[in-house]
């Protein structure tokens, strides 16, 4: 008897919920790995960079042919690729850190808009809250990298191979799993195929560079957040992967929240809001002389619950404004505004290396100012393309 699976939302949402959580598990291990192998700042923060800026770069490129039916190849694709990320420990110098540093990041470039297509696409009146779900599970999978990747190099002699098992099931899944056909593939030029984006190209340039000013800021925290726990005098737990566990798991518990306020109030409102808070909260924590350790768990999984949760509902409020090219225009949000962002790394070293008194603490106050940039970009953006411009 032939082996079948039924496809359902629910497990729709549930697969690529894990396959996002082990997609960004490992994004989150280079800022460990380079503190632990005692890289130099700016040597690591470029390799990050440029890695990032090459593969989030090509997200458009993936997108266009995910829109064009190849969706399910392109995100068992991006998996396999950023799994490559389990190598580094064999790395022996710059330049291969900086080759396994890039297939990490073009199997992210090519998994995102191929996951995000298929989760905008499961619900019609439920887009919000499916899109800001599947992003939890990428957030539970970075919150969780740093710590897992110490312990496993600590118990199997400094490597960390036993990884992909895990993603050799979930492989296997994707590639019995029979996604739900909630899209046409379409045979359009690419000017035809791009028509529906032009008519949001206002809204898009202004979310565009709401999630370049965010992103930019939130890479680098993560970037320097080791060596800003260590500045602190912050307890050995939250310097070796804790304060990054910490962070980012507040966004994955304040995301499929953000997912219902969005669909009930629009996503506008509340990214102003979340935007705000972020803004306050990050000097609060800069500025605080010394934090318990509870007060810094505190402080960084709300922290990151803000920061964390504007790039999902700013994907979601592109997909709200072109329905018709949901990949596409979520590797515009994503891709082409990540590539830009992943400088950010190279920026925090630079700047760190040309401060010398408190350099960590005063980079991160220095950048902290894209959030109020972030916030007047998201202010001026239309919730809606104009009927008469849709109409056109």
């Amino acid at each position: 008897m032939r082996f079948s699976i039924t496809p359902s939302l629910t497990r729709s949402l549930l697969l690529l919920w894990v396959s996002h959580l082990l997609l960004d598990f490992f994004t989150g291990i280079w800022p460990m790995y380079k503190t632990i192998a005692q890289m130099d700042l700016a040597k690591a923060g470029l390799i990050a960079g440029v890695s990032g800026f090459i593969g989030e770069f090509l997200q458009v490129f993936f997108g266009y042919f995910c829109d064009r039916g190849h969706r399910k190849t392109i995100l068992m694709a991006g998996l396999f690729l950023a799994s490559m990320m389990l190598w580094i420990t064999f790395a022996g110098g710059a330049v291969s850190s900086f080759f396994i540093l890039l297939m990490l990041m073009l199997g992210s470039g090519s998994f995102h808009p191929a996951a995000v297509g298929f989760a905008g696409s499961l619900s019609a009146n439920g887009k919000s809250r499916s899109i800001l779900f599947f992003a939890s599970g990428g957030a539970i999978g970075l919150a969780i990298s740093q710590i897992a990747f110490v312990h496993v190099l600590n118990n199997f002699q400094g490597q960390a191979l036993i990884f992909f098992v895990p993603v050799a099931a979930v492989l296997f899944l994707l590639a019995l799993y029979p996604f739900p056909k909630t899209y046409q593939p379409r045979a359009l030029s690419v000017k035809e195929f791009f028509q529906p984006i032009m008519k949001a190209k206002r809204a898009l340039l202004l979310l565009y560079l709401t999630q370049v000013a965010n992103y930019t800021l939130y890479l680098a925290f993560i970037f320097l957040l080791p060596d800003l726990m260590a500045a602190k005098g912050c307890h050995h737990w939250l310097c070796m992967g804790g304060g990054h566990l910490t962070f980012i798991l507040g966004s994955a518990l304040l995301m499929t929240p953000a997912g219902f306020l969005c669909d009930r109030f629009g996503p506008k409102p509340v990214l102003l809001c979340v935007i705000l808070s972020a803004l306050v909260l990050l000097y609060a924590f800069l500025f605080r002389p010394t934090l318990s350790v509870a007060e810094s768990v505190l402080f960084l999984g709300c922290l990151g619950g803000m920061m964390g949760t504007i790039n999902p509902i700013l994907v979601s409020w592109a997909n709200r404004l072109v329905p018709e090219s949901p990949s596409t225009v979520s590797a515009i949000l994503m891709g082409f505004a990540w590539c830009l962002s992943n400088l950010g790394t190279l920026w925090a070293g630079l700047i760190s290396k040309s401060i010398h008194v408190d350099p960590i603490k005063s980079t991160l106050a220095w950048m902290g100012l894209l959030l109020a940039a972030a916030f007047f970009f998201a202010m001026k953006a239309p919730s809606a393309i104009p009927a008469a411009q849709e109409a056109a």
